[in-house]
C-alpha cells in the first residue's frame, strides 16, 4: 500500500494549495485508530479523494463497480491501492469475502456508497450485512464541495472542500442481524448521513436531476 500512502498525502497537499485550507471535522466518538466500514453518500468522483485523504492513517479499501476496472492502467492503480471490484447487479461471495477479511484483519477500512451510484438517494442493502460479518461499526461521513474536479482548482469560499466524520453506529449484538434489524440498521445510516450533511451545512442541496442531465450529455457526446 505503499503507492496509497504516495498518493494520498500528495493528493492532500496539492489540494490545500490549489482550494485552501479544508472544512474538516470529526465527531468526538470517532477513533481514528480504529477500524470502519465506511459509509457515505456518493455525489462525485471527488468523494472516495476525500474520504481516503481526511480519514488517514489507515488507508479505505473502496468496493467500485467492477465496470471502472475498463482498461489496464486504471486495473493496475486500483489495485496497488486496494480497491475491491464489486458487481452491483450480482455482487459476488468473493469480492465481499475479500471486504469481510480485510475488516477482519483489523488493519483498513473499507468504504461502500450505500445508495449504489451518485444518481440514487435510496440506501440499499448490504452495509449492514458487511459491517455484522467484519465485526466493525458503521462510520457515516459526507463531503460537500465542488462536485467536479476542475472546480477544485478556485480558492473560493463557496468551492472550499467541506468534510465530516460523524457518529459511529453500533450494530445489535448477536450473530446475525434479522430482516427487520437489517432495515432499522439501513434507516440508521439514512438518518445518520442526513445528520453529518445538516453539521456541515443545512442547506446544503445535491441536484440529483443536475447530475442526471450531465450524465445523459456524456453519453450523447460518446
Amino acid at each position: 500500500m505503499r503507492l496509497y500512502y504516495v498518493l494520498a498525502y500528495g493528493i492532500k497537499a496539492l489540494i490545500r494549495c490549489v482550494n485552501g485550507k479544508p472544512e474538516v471535522s470529526y465527531h468526538e466518538d470517532y477513533d481514528p485508530n480504529t477500524q470502519y466500514l465506511i459509509v457515505a453518500p456518493h455525489r462525485s468522483l471527488l468523494d472516495p479523494v476525500i474520504i481516503a485523504i481526511h480519514t488517514l492513517p489507515h488507508p479505505v479499501r473502496f468496493l467500485a463497480k467492477k465496470e471502472l476496472f475498463h482498461s489496464k492502467v486504471v486495473a493496475w492503480l486500483f489495485e496497488k491501492v486496494g480497491v475491491i471490484a464489486i458487481d452491483r447487479e450480482h455482487p459476488s461471495p468473493k469480492a465481499l469475502k475479500e471486504a469481510v477479511n480485510e475488516l477482519k484483519k483489523g488493519t483498513n477500512n473499507v468504504g461502500i456508497f450505500p445508495t449504489g451510484s451518485r444518481y440514487s438517494t435510496e440506501i440499499k442493502e448490504g452495509a449492514a450485512v458487511l459491517a455484522k460479518m467484519g465485526k466493525v461499526d458503521l462510520l457515516p461521513v459526507a463531503y460537500q464541495g465542488p462536485i467536479h474536479i476542475k472546480d477544485l482548482f478556485s480558492r473560493k469560499k463557496s468551492h472550499r472542500v467541506k468534510f465530516r466524520v460523524g457518529q459511529p453506529i453500533s450494530l445489535p449484538e448477536g450473530r446475525k442481524l434479522t430482516s427487520e434489524q437489517v432495515s432499522q440498521v439501513e434507516g440508521q445510516i439514512a438518518e445518520a448521513l442526513q445528520a453529518v450533511d445538516d453539521w456541515i451545512d443545512p442547506d446544503y442541496v445535491y441536484d440529483i436531476e443536475v447530475a442526471k442531465k450531465e450524465r445523459q450529455a456524456r453519453k450523447n457526446k460518446n
